[in-house]
Order: structure tokens, then C-alpha cells, then sequence
């Protein structure tokens, strides 16, 4: 597992966004940042202010026999006055910033000499900036210094990231017959037990620069087990006040169906794998709002992208946000008390002081709960039209629970059991099917499929079961096959599983161009209240495209 350094600066509030892009340049990521009162001066001031006016006329008379005198004149005296006394209070604040980077970063001694330069040749850039205006920044030596410094820090950066990709062999397409495809690595094994995951902690920091764009840095500590080697997702969803997903404009941070949303992949390295600085950076641009004052949430998920499931759900964070044209600003209000997955608050944010009583807040609309296993059986029966729960019913439901439950290696006896008592039942062979896929058990499964095919002859379901059997088989072309004899039956959900197989074939291929069509075609035939997963494919597909383009450049 990855081994991080760290590194804290105390700097002002006016150079965050300096020091915040140029220590990207040197490998280093924000992990908190906190604003701190280093000083408070109280002074009291008084004025006073008077002034007089006047003026005198005299003339003196000497009698040339006498030795009096007489003098005569007149005088003018006016005045006006004022008193005032003030009270100022100075604060001196300033930001405790941390940064941490991977400590086994590439040319880290060369970062480190370049990090070096960058903070002597600082302090003069920053001084020629406040004396003089930035118009023709570009032209001072000082900035050429620092900036030079941003520059060979990027370059290095590139470099040990295209030393440390690993060599890949551009990919051929294989032609379309068994003996050639048969050469494909096999998949990944599935464990046999079930997943589990534990958020322990989410940090949460507003007003973070990243590439020049402020927004949210969310850091999450958690720890997976018996997910080796799958692949695996976090995703951060952002709804409005009223708990309604915000809508995506510019299709650049989305989900599928054009939600609001941010997220990676990963794939844990040991059975038990832990997270302890796991990074996701929201932009407040990309939250794609006007002008204005908003109170957002969020909550952050752990996606299973094999067995289609969430693993693990974070509790809900809300904050303020606010929008005048470029100034964008987020403040954290409160995290919801109902999602009690971590105790952890998130820690104070720059330019947000901690207060210590927090007026209160209206809660935000509590997030959909699962319905308990009794609501849902009651609901399964009812769409089957079981109002009679016979022996292999109950035997079913008895394996349905422990699926519910996630306990899927110990549902599979009962699946099977059912099937046996009641051949008939297609739902019992579907499910017992699923069962084998999750446990990478494939040729159980392809064995167990053509059993029930015997029983239920040429069903379309089982049929497209046994498809995708043999594409996880690593085996295409016994799955064209398949396709071909679902392609020749009518009815419009045979259609769509013929299309949607060929979609699986192709991406099996890396035909992602083809696979995408295929899963068009089943979308239009599929109507609209019953694609809750309209697209989701043709994403994969093209997130698979640009990862291929990334790893051959």
C-alpha cells in the first residue's frame, strides 16, 4: 500500500491559490486546509479640534501738550470645536495548508531541489506584487523565476508518469472463431465469500484549489474485503435542498442518466485492503448552477462494477454554496445524524471558522431506505403470480432471503433444491445461474443451463444465460452460437436479449464501436419506464475506449 509524506505551510489568506497551484507542479495534493486567528488588536482613538478668529484696530493720538493718550478699535472672536472617539479591532488571520504526495513518487530528489528554488525565489515575487500593479507580470524576472520552477515540476511530473505506465502491446482484434479466442486470459476468479465494506471516516473540505478551480476535497478512509483484483468504484452524488439529484449541463461530471456526480475506479491489491487517504476533488463549476445561494448534500458510495451493487453508503454531508459569476464558495453546515456511518465531523474549512453552537437546521429529506425482505418477497410473489407457496416456493424464498442478505454462496443450495423439485420454474435456474457467475464458477454454470434447457427446450432466458456463460467463459464463439438461435425468435424481450448479447460478445472482442450499436438497438426496443439502465453499457464501453488511448500513447 502506498506510503504518503507530508508537508504544512502557514501562509495569508491572499496567496492560497499561488501556493496551491504551484505546489501541484512538485507532486503535492491538498489534504486540509484550516484558518486560524493569530492576532486581535483592539485600539481606541480620540480627535479634538478647535479654532479662533479675530482681529484688532487701533490709532493713538498725542496731544502735542500732554502726555495722555486715546486709543479706539473693535475686536471680533469666533470659534468652533469637536470632540470624536473611536474603537477599531484589527484581526491578523492566516491558513494552515497541509499537502501530502506519494513518498515513492518518481525523481523525487529533482522535485524536492526544484521545490527548493521555488520557495527562495517567492518571497521577492510575492513583495514585487504588492508594490507594484500585475499588468506586465510576465515580464519580471521574479515571475519568470517561480514560474520556471512550475514548469520543470510539470515536466517531471509527465515524465515519471509515462516511466511508471506499464508497457502495453497494442491489441488486435482476434477473428471471430473459437481456436483464437480461446488464447484471451480468464477472468479474474470471484472470492466465494461476499464483499464488505466499512466507511471509517470522510473528511471534508470546501474552498480547495485544483488546477486554478475551486471546489470540494473529499477524503475517505475506509477498508474493503474479498474484493482482489475486481474492479471496484467510489462515486459522490450531489442533490438540491430537496433531496432531488442536480441535473448534469456540460456532460463532464455525470452519471449515465446525466446526474450530477464525481468518481474513480479501483481495484483493491489484498483481501483486505484499506484506504486511508482516498481523494475525490468536486469543482464548484461543475456543479453547473447560476448565481445564487444554495444548501447542497452529498454522499459518497462504494460500487461493486461486477456484481452490480453498492457496497457500502456514507452519511449525508450538507453545505452552503454560493455563486457570484467567478467567485464560487462552499461552506459545510452539518453532516445528517440518520447516516451514522462515521462519527467523524468534517474539519474546519478555509475562511470558515468553526462555530461551536451551530444555529440548527432543517434536515434534509431522508434518503430512500431498502424495503425489509418481507416487503420484498411479498412484492416478488405477487409479480410471479404466486398466491400458493408450494415446497419448492418456499425452498426459493428461503434461498431469496440469504441473497437478500448478501449471503449469495449460501443461497445457491436452495436455488438448485428448487429447481429440482419444480424443473418448470425458469426463475429457480435464472437464479441458481447468477449464483455460479458470482462465484466465477462458469463451467458449473454452462453444465447447469443446458440441464434446464432440457427441461424448459429452447427457453429465450436460459438461452441468453447461457450466452453470456461462455462470454465470461472467454469463449465467443460457442456464444455466437447462442445469439444466433435467440436472433430467430420472435418477441420483443428475445430481441433484446439477441442484441444486447451480441454487445456483450463484442466488448468481450474490444469491438467497443460494435458493442455500443448492439446495446442502442436493445435500449429502442426496450420501453422507456422499463430502462432504468439506459446507457449504462455504452459508457463502459466508451470509458474502456479512452482508458486503450490513454495506455497506447
Amino acid at each position: 500500500m502506498a506510503q504518503y509524506e507530508y508537508k504544512v505551510i502557514k501562509i495569508p489568506l491572499i496567496q492560497q491559490v499561488y501556493y496551491c497551484s504551484f505546489m501541484s507542479s512538485f507532486g503535492w495534493q491538498v489534504q486540509n486546509i484550516q484558518e486560524s486567528v493569530d492576532r486581535v488588536v483592539n485600539r481606541s482613538m480620540g480627535f479634538s479640534h478647535n479654532t479662533n478668529s479675530g482681529r484688532m484696530n487701533a490709532t493713538t493720538y498725542f496731544h502735542p501738550y500732554t502726555n495722555s493718550a486715546h486709543t479706539y478699535g473693535y475686536s471680533h472672536n469666533y470659534g468652533w470645536g469637536s470632540q470624536m472617539n473611536t474603537e477599531v479591532t484589527d484581526v491578523e488571520t492566516s491558513l494552515t495548508i497541509t499537502f501530502f504526495r506519494d513518498a515513492a513518487i518518481p525523481y523525487r530528489n529533482e522535485l524536492n531541489e526544484i521545490e527548493k528554488r521555488f520557495f527562495a525565489a517567492t518571497p521577492a515575487y510575492l513583495n514585487r506584487c504588492a508594490r507594484e500593479d500585475k499588468k506586465n507580470e510576465s515580464r519580471w524576472s521574479e515571475r519568470q523565476a517561480v514560474q520556471a520552477c512550475f514548469t520543470e515540476g510539470n515536466a517531471l511530473l509527465k515524465r515519471g508518469k509515462q516511466q511508471s505506465r506499464p508497457q502495453s502491446i497494442p491489441a488486435q482484434v482476434p477473428p471471430k472463431t473459437s481456436e483464437t479466442t480461446n488464447q484471451a486470459q480468464p477472468p479474474v476468479p470471484i472470492p466465494a465469500d461476499p464483499p464488505s465494506v466499512t466507511i471509517r471516516e470522510m473528511e471534508v473540505t470546501h474552498n480547495v484549489f485544483q488546477s486554478n478551480q475551486p471546489g470540494i476535497q473529499i477524503r475517505l478512509n475506509f477498508v474493503i474485503k474479498n474484493r482482489k483484483d475486481i474492479q471496484c468504484r467510489t462515486i459522490v452524488y450531489f442533490y438540491d435542498e430537496k433531496h432531488n439529484p442536480l441535473q448534469d449541463i456540460n456532460q463532464r461530471y455525470h452519471t449515465v442518466d446525466n446526474k450530477v456526480s464525481v468518481g474513480s475506479t479501483f481495484k483493491p491489491g489484498f483481501v483486505e485492503t484499506y484506504y486511508n487517504n482516498y481523494i475525490l476533488f468536486m469543482p464548484y463549476s461543475e456543479l453547473d448552477q447560476k448565481d445564487g445561494d444554495y444548501k447542497f448534500s452529498f454522499i459518497a458510495q462504494i460500487y461493486d462494477e461486477v456484481t452490480k451493487t453498492f457496497l457500502a453508503t456514507s452519511r449525508s454531508e450538507i453545505f452552503r454554496y454560493s455563486q457570484s459569476g467567478q467567485s464560487m464558495r462552499g461552506e459545510t453546515i452539518e453532516a445528517a445524524s440518520s447516516q451514522k456511518v462515521t462519527p467523524v465531523r468534517a474539519k474546519a474549512t478555509a475562511g470558515t471558522p468553526r462555530k461551536t453552537t451551530p444555529p440548527p437546521q432543517p434536515k434534509p429529506a431522508a434518503i430512500p431506505q431498502r424495503p425489509s425482505f418481507k416487503e420484498y418477497s411479498a412484492t416478488f410473489c405477487k409479480n410471479y403470480g404466486w398466491d400458493e407457496l408450494t415446497e419448492d416456493r418456499k425452498v426459493f424464498l428461503q434461498g431469496l432471503e440469504l441473497w437478500y442478505d448478501g449471503k449469495y454462496a449460501q443461497s445457491l443450495p436452495h436455488f438448485k433444491k428448487a429447481a429440482s423439485l419444480n424443473p418448470k420454474e425458469v426463475c429457480y435456474w435464472e437464479f441458481a445461474c447468477d449464483q455460479f457467475f458470482y462465484k466465477g464458477q462458469f463451467d458449473e454454470a454452462i453444465a447447469f443451463l443446458q440441464k434446464g434447457l432440457k427441461e424448459l427446450g429452447e427457453n429465450p432466458r436460459l438461452l441468453y444465460k447461457l450466452g453470456s456463460a461462455f462470454v465470461r467463459k472467454s469463449d465467443p464463439g460457442q456464444a455466437e452460437q447462442i445469439a444466433e438461435k435467440l436472433g430467430k425468435l420472435e418477441g420483443q424481450y428475445n430481441q433484446i436479449s439477441y442484441h444486447f448479447l451480441l454487445g456483450d460478445i463484442a466488448m468481450s472482442r474490444k469491438d467497443y464501436k460494435y458493442a455500443i450499436q448492439c446495446f442502442d438497438k436493445a435500449d429502442d426496443l426496450r420501453p422507456p419506464e422499463q430502462n432504468k439502465i439506459k446507457g449504462t453499457w455504452q459508457q463502459i464501453c466508451r470509458d474502456q475506449m479512452k482508458q486503450e488511448k490513454k495506455s497506447t500513447r
